[in-house]
């Protein structure tokens, strides 16, 4: 696939690259590593995302390259601009956002790079993908690696280092191989600092996060004989604490903290009002499984979906879905 992948990138000179709505450290690791390296072989290389490049991400972007869509400003001839469009870590072009529509418009050739589960992606000319990979970021390690001679573009080492830990959950989750440690420990030997990655990625927590998650928590629901814990956040509890989507960021591990928890779940209202549930596996359920009902996706163990009703008749269907596959998987 990542010779394909190669042959690909060597046909286009001006590459976009974006990634999910929302984007998250692999997304945007794997973007910026990717663009370091085109713009090494003499390409055009830009990296949009939306709404806007996290605070706890902006450590990655030195240099500046990322855009935040604004397609009744500087984007809106967007889907004219490249010959080649990426989509990074999703495969499915709705997963864009508001990107969806220039994307829809481009005539550039469409492709994607993903890692999570699916079945064949649509609306792309070409696909890249592989699910046995941790991250994102470790297709575009395995692409780049060989290709450099010596040591990595400091850019480059910590985008892809950062985006491997925020995917394995820093080396935490079950996705993490040995091949994964392998990479990591080339990239710290290259220079990149491990503690000052991890306080970069999860140690800027603001007042209102904190009051939020405290919020969230002290709604917490026990199903299933405490199976199955979740905590819901509205648009009314994010005003309530001056808290943003943003800080949502990492709540749903929280209930999966609670000895004997199998799923854990974080529902919420997205800012356009549609109702959205991340869902996390200890280890035995398919999460995964639960989201493809509801037109999401992404790992067996770390998954989410997102639908126009009202939040809590959602809960109330996710959570009869949840309880049924503990049924199936849990023997």
């Amino acid at each position: 696939m990542l010779d394909r992948f190669a042959a690909f990138l060597d046909c286009h000179a001006k590459v976009l690259l974006t990634t999910h709505e929302n984007p998250d450290g692999d997304g945007v690791g794997a973007a910026i590593a990717l663009a370091a390296h085109l713009r090494t072989r003499g390409k055009e290389a830009r990296i949009v995302v939306t709404p806007a490049l996290p605070e706890n991400l902006r450590f990655l972007d030195p240099e500046g390259w990322i855009e935040a869509y604004a397609p009744d400003g500087a984007h809106q001839d967007l889907a004219a601009w490249p010959d080649a469009w990426l989509l990074i870590d999703a495969s499915e072009p709705h997963r864009m956002g508001a990107l969806f529509g220039a994307f829809e418009g481009t005539r550039a050739v469409r492709a994607c790079l993903d890692h999570h589960l699916k079945d064949a992606p649509k609306g792309f000319d070409e696909e890249f993908t592989d699910s046995t990979a941790s991250a994102s970021t470790e297709l575009v390690y395995d692409l780049v690696r060989p290709r450099v001679g010596g040591d990595l573009p400091p850019v480059m080492a910590q985008a892809l280092y950062a985006g491997l830990v925020s995917d394995t959950g820093n080396f935490r989750h079950s996705n993490t191989t040995p091949k994964v440690h392998h990479a990591a420990a080339d990239l710290i030997a290259q220079g990149v600092h491990p503690a000052r990655t991890f306080n970069a990625l999860y140690q800027t927590a603001t007042p209102a996060k904190l009051k939020l998650f405290g919020r969230a928590m002290g709604g917490l629901q026990l199903r299933d004989g405490g199976r199955f814990a979740y905590v819901s956040v509205t648009r009314a509890d994010l005003s309530a604490c001056g808290a943003t989507h943003e800080d949502l960021d990492d709540l749903v591990e929280e209930p999966r903290k609670l000895k004997g928890v199998e799923v854990a779940a974080l529902f919420s209202e997205t800012a356009d009002g549609r109702a959205k549930v991340s869902l996390r596996s200890r280890e035995r359920v398919d999460v995964n499984a639960v989201c493809r009902q509801f037109g999401g996706g992404g790992h067996r163990l770390a998954s989410g979906a997102k639908v126009a009703q009202p939040l809590d008749a959602f809960m109330a269907q996710v959570e009869a879905a949840v309880v049924l596959q503990m049924a199936r998987d849990i023997v």
